[in-house]
């Protein structure tokens, strides 16, 4: 019986017609003889042969599309990384450093009877508050303003002073007015509302949204409101709660995006709850505390602040999941509402709460309920090509801007119209960020060499690589090192001051923000302790030959350059080692230095500098190079500035887990003398 079978080797539509030819002239040769174009028998041959090859193409096409090295369709590869727990990204777009400024008119408020203001200032009455989702353009690119602008605050949406003014002057010198500027983000792109009524028939558990729009990059946030509701204000999206009062006074429920639906928690922060000054609406913003501050005339300004955070239960979820097309599915939680709310205090309704808990199962989220609208805030426009050059952004499209003014000013109307006409917007960076969904290829690799985030710290890299996720807004430090001490896990963190320096000061609530946050992924035998890092001040001191031909101030300049480049403090890290021979070998290489003679490093102590010493060894008199150094002019001995001894450590400046080596002032610590030949 086998030998009357096809040849499994086949797979062409000329093999299979061969191989049924040969085996009908062996077996079946009394039966049927013809085998010309003709005869119905050769019909009958191709309509097997056809079939044979469409299976066996069918049989191999799906073999190759289970293999993460032979599929080549997207839904293969997309359903590979769902069943590997990885969530494919879509476009992203690009993120760019803009800078709004506009005129403010010049204080006169005491001659309104107002002597609170200092006349020499700017009347900040009229600061421009422009609200996020205002769109500027390129000419051929969109750009949507990421945070709220107010002129009137100092500092950004994540606790930073990003303001600046500058005195406008007429031609006799009189002071007319004040040009101030704030640094904020936009992203390429804008956002769009998707509105849908919930009508009974569409609750059924992990109910989803399909958004159809072309370009679709995230999700920002989902409200749903009571009833059948036309539209919703852009400021019901953001407050950081499930539920709160909304613009028009009713109830609204906001939902969260979450990794998993089985997320119980989210990282956020407290919030202050108040009234508008006209009492028609209700304001949640963060209760945000001092990190660092400057003493001015006995005053104390602030000059950077953070938001507390906290973990909270969070009940309204839903997770995003990109489709074939490249549609964005929304899938909400399969529960419902717990009639009784939270926890209830008294005792003897707990029994009833959590009979509804039970029946509720609102442990992986709860559903929208019948009778309500959802509105989605999606955002659109990402890809490759929303990458722009500095300076591309210079035209506003639309903008959202209040003035409140000074209804006691008779100029009050005409100084806003000023305010609002003379605003302007530039990029001061280009853009970075913009990317295309991963292709195919893109995808295979991601597969490959990607897995589910186990969410949870065991090493010490899981540490440092957790920290890295907390918003700005709780105070993220800007160098961290995560160690082993005493079978406890310590953070060491350093921060900038008002000047761009490092600075061991580090605030409670950043301290406290890092300890909450990491309280959620640590192993529950795992003791973690903040603690101020170390920063090692250093200066440098070059000798050198230049060429006579060669402008001496040029190449200092260029030689002070490098060496300060070189140990810019946001191309370094805590605990990392800093190679002499490294700084020496770019020296060389610049155009007018002939020799370098001898590069010295000295650790910076006391004073305006760290009281951080370093763990180098020192030169002493003992050593075979202090006699050169005194004939030099090197002051080894003094308290604040100590000659390290490079020739016992390799030419390196070892790092340990706290520290970082700094050159503070670019001006003073470093010096370079200069011979010529």
């Amino acid at each position: 019986m086998s030998e009357k079978t096809i040849s499994y080797l086949d797979r062409t539509y000329g093999e299979f017609k061969n191989d049924i030819i040969d085996k009908s002239r062996k077996y079946y040769n009394d039966i049927f003889q013809n085998y010309n174009d003709a005869a119905i028998g050769t019909w009958l041959i191709d309509v097997f042969a056809d079939i044979a090859d469409t299976l066996s193409y069918n049989i191999d096409r799906t073999y190759q599309e289970t293999g993460i090295d032979s599929a080549n369709t997207r839904s293969s590869l997309l359903q590979m990384a769902r069943s590997n727990g990885l969530k494919i990204p879509g476009p992203k777009s690009a993120v760019v450093e803009v800078e709004i400024s506009c005129t403010l008119p010049v204080n006169n408020s005491a001659n309104l009877g107002d002597v609170g203001n200092d006349l020499s200032s700017p009347d900040w009455s009229y600061c421009p508050y422009i609200k996020k989702g205002s769109l500027f353009s390129t000419g051929s690119k969109i750009f949507e303003l990421y945070e709220d602008v107010d002129f009137a605050s100092q500092f950004d949406s994540n606790g930073i002073p990003n303001r600046r003014y500058s005195e406008i002057r007429n031609s006799n010198g009189i002071i007319t007015g004040y040009r101030v500027s704030k640094i904020s983000v936009a992203v390429a792109g804008q956002s769009r509302i998707y509105k849908k009524y919930i009508s009974q028939n569409d609750i059924v558990p992990f109910m989803s949204l399909t958004i159809d729009d072309t370009d679709v990059t995230n999700v920002e946030s989902i409200i749903v409101k009571q009833g059948m509701v036309s539209s919703t204000k852009i400021g019901d999206f953001y407050p950081d709660r499930e539920s709160f009062e909304g613009s028009n006074g009713l109830p609204v429920q906001r939902y969260f995006e979450v990794e998993n639906l089985i997320d119980q928690y989210r990282f956020g922060y407290d919030e202050e709850v108040s009234t508008s000054d006209d009492g028609a609406s209700v304001i949640y913003s963060p209760s945000w505390e001092t990190v660092d501050s400057l003493y001015v005339d006995g005053t104390e300004v602030p000059i950077r602040i953070a938001a507390r955070g906290k973990w909270k239960r969070v009940k309204n979820k839903f997770i995003t999941e990109f489709l074939d097309n490249g549609s964005l599915k929304v899938t909400f939680g399969p529960g419902i509402r717990n009639k009784y709310g939270e926890i209830p205090s008294d005792a003897s309704m707990f029994t009833q709460y959590m009979m509804s808990r039970m029946e509720a199962n609102d442990y992986m989220g709860v559903l929208p309920e019948p009778n309500t609208t959802v509105f989605v805030l999606y955002h659109i426009g990402g890809g490759d090509d929303t990458n722009i050059a500095a300076g591309a952004i210079n035209s506003i499209v639309s903008i959202a801007v209040d003035i409140p003014g000074n209804c006691n000013d008779p100029l009050n109307a005409r100084k806003k119209s000023g305010v609002r006409s003379s605003i302007t917007v530039t990029n001061t960076t280009p853009s970075y960020g913009g990317k295309n969904a991963p292709s195919n290829e893109e995808l295979r690799w991601l597969i490959k060499y990607n897995s589910g985030a186990q969410n949870r710290c065991v090493t010490l890299k899981d540490y440092y690589s957790m920290i890295s996720h907390i918003e700005p807004k709780f105070g993220i430090p800007f160098r961290y090192n995560v160690v082993e001490e005493n079978n406890k896990v310590v953070v060491y963190c350093l921060g900038l001051d008002y000047n761009g320096h490092l600075t061991d000061m580090l605030s409670e609530v950043v301290a406290d923000n890092i300890r909450e946050y990491l309280s959620k992924y640590k192993m529950i035998n795992d003791c973690v302790e903040v603690r101020s890092g170390k920063v090692i001040n250093i200066s440098f001191e070059v000798d050198v030959f230049i060429d006579k031909s060669y402008e001496k101030s040029d190449v200092v300049k260029q030689i002070i350059d490098t060496v300060y480049g070189y140990m810019d403090i946001r191309s370094h890290m805590i605990g990392e080692d800093i190679f002499i021979g490294d700084i020496e070998k770019e020296i060389s290489k610049l155009d007018g230095v002939k020799n370098l003679i001898q590069l010295r490093v000295y650790n910076r102590i006391g004073g305006e500098y760290s009281d951080t010493m370093t763990t180098q060894d020192i030169v002493t008199s003992n050593d075979c190079g202090y006699e050169e150094a005194l004939a030099e002019g090197d002051d080894v001995t003094t308290p604040n500035m100590k000659l390290i001894n490079l020739s016992r450590s390799d030419k390196t400046l070892y790092g340990n887990d706290m520290s970082m080596y700094e050159v503070k002032y670019k001006e003073k610590d470093i010096i370079v003398n200069v011979k010529t030949r």
